[in-house]
């Protein structure tokens, strides 16, 4: 009896055991585990458990680098400064610091003001140059002729005197009788010595007073007249041939324009205001004499002019009005900028082309600024004269007849024009 019931006691606790071990393996089939026999509970496989679905793996993060955030550019830069061939992260984290550092203090740029409305633009004024028709002749009736045959009335007359005789006091009222100025070329020397030494003549002796007495009174007379005059003193002194010329007749740098200022400051002590000075150099050539050698000053000088001449085949060839006159126009303005400009001797050698080149020289002289032009009527080295031939007095009337253009006959319209 008790052994049996030690095996019942044995065989209880076995399919209690089985029981607790199917309830935890498989809850779903505790009832039907509990139920069936040992044996069967024994050999029953155990479910393993239900597996969970993969997690999604995060693609990983690349990782900023300080040298990423630096250009290509930048890092080559870099590595030529540390003279090395690859960049380490303290390397660019430095560099990168330094940049942002910079952008920091640099300051920003003031806006920029709002742009003002373009004003309406006004057209410069256009100063047409008025130009006076002049001649220089061998005497009135010489001057008459030549008028006669062009068909225009001179509105400058020229005349020449030298240091051996007064002031020209029946030219200057004739020419202001017949509606012109009077343009004198007063020469220091004495032009029946058919020399250029005359040493009576030197410029350092005028400076030095020797002929005071003779200029002062030349300049009353002047005075006395009481009618405006033009007085070109020692006129193509930047020339070799004259008596008063530089290296010539012993005179020196510095004594032409010394010489000018006594003669002009004796005259205005005269009281000879209503002389108009005029610096008359030659046009510049190779070898002539600089003007700023040569030019007395501004306080010296009311108006500037040139001298030049188309010799054609007697010297140069021909040549053109821009040929002769370019390099000597740009000279004289720039030593003398603002003066009245004037041509006080032209000509033009005889030759099938005289007339054109009439024609054009008149155009290009006004359009250079010239406002007195003066042509030399002489019959001298040639015949430089306009009234020689028909068609170029027809040239210089047709030139001299255009707009701007002013001959002579009115006293009171030449004055206008020539600002006196």
């Amino acid at each position: 009896m008790s052994a049996l019931r030690t095996r019942i006691v044995a065989l209880a606790a076995t399919i209690g055991m089985v029981a607790t071990v199917g309830m935890t393996a498989a809850p779903s089939q505790a009832v039907v585990s509990a139920a069936a026999p040992a044996a069967v509970a024994s050999t029953a496989p155990m479910l393993a458990p239900a597996k969970k679905a993969p997690a999604k793996k995060k693609a990983p993060t690349k990782r900023s680098t300080h040298c990423s955030k630096l250009t290509g550019k930048q890092r080559s830069a870099l590595k030529k400064q540390l003279r090395t061939k690859r960049l380490t992260a303290k390397h660019c984290s430095a560099k990168v610091r330094a940049l942002k550092a910079a952008k920091k203090s640099k300051p920003k740029p003031a806006p920029a003001p709002a742009p003002a409305p373009a004003p309406t633009p006004t057209p410069a004024p256009q100063t047409a140059t008025t130009t006076v028709f002049g001649l220089s002749a061998n005497g009135d009736a010489a001057l008459a002729q030549a008028e006669a045959k062009i068909g225009l009335t001179a509105g400058v007359v020229g005349v020449f005197t030298d240091f051996k005789r007064p002031f020209p006091t029946a030219d200057a009222n004739a020419a202001a009788a017949r509606g012109a100025a009077l343009l004198i070329s007063w020469e220091p020397w004495d032009w029946e010595v058919k020399n250029q030494n005359q040493t009576t003549y030197t410029l350092d002796r005028i400076t030095d007073g020797d002929h005071d007495a003779y200029i002062r009174q030349f300049a009353r007379d002047a005075a006395a007249v009481g009618k405006p005059v033009f007085v070109r003193f020692a006129a193509e002194m930047n020339g070799d041939w004259h008596v008063w010329s530089t290296g010539f007749n012993g005179n020196g740098p510095g004594d032409y324009a010394a010489a000018y200022r006594h003669v002009v400051d004796l005259s205005r002590a005269e009281g000879a205001h209503n002389i108009k000075w005029m610096f008359n150099p030659i046009v510049s050539y190779e070898g002539s004499t600089p003007l700023t050698a040569l030019y007395p000053g501004d306080a010296y000088v009311d108006w500037v002019a040139l001298d030049g001449y188309n010799w054609g085949s007697l010297k140069w060839g021909w040549q053109s009005f821009d040929d002769i006159f370019t390099m000597g126009l740009a000279e004289i303005k720039a030593v003398a900028p603002g003066k009245p400009l004037g041509i006080a001797e032209i000509g033009s050698t005889p030759g099938v082309d005289q007339a054109a080149w009439v024609t054009d020289s008149f155009a290009k002289a006004q359009a250079n600024g010239v406002r007195m032009f003066v042509w030399f009527e002489h019959n001298k080295e040639t015949d430089w004269r306009l009234s020689a031939d028909p068609q170029v007095a027809a040239a210089a009337k047709a030139a001299a007849t255009k707009p701007g253009w002013v001959s002579g006959g009115n006293y009171n319209t030449v004055k206008a024009a020539l600002g006196l």
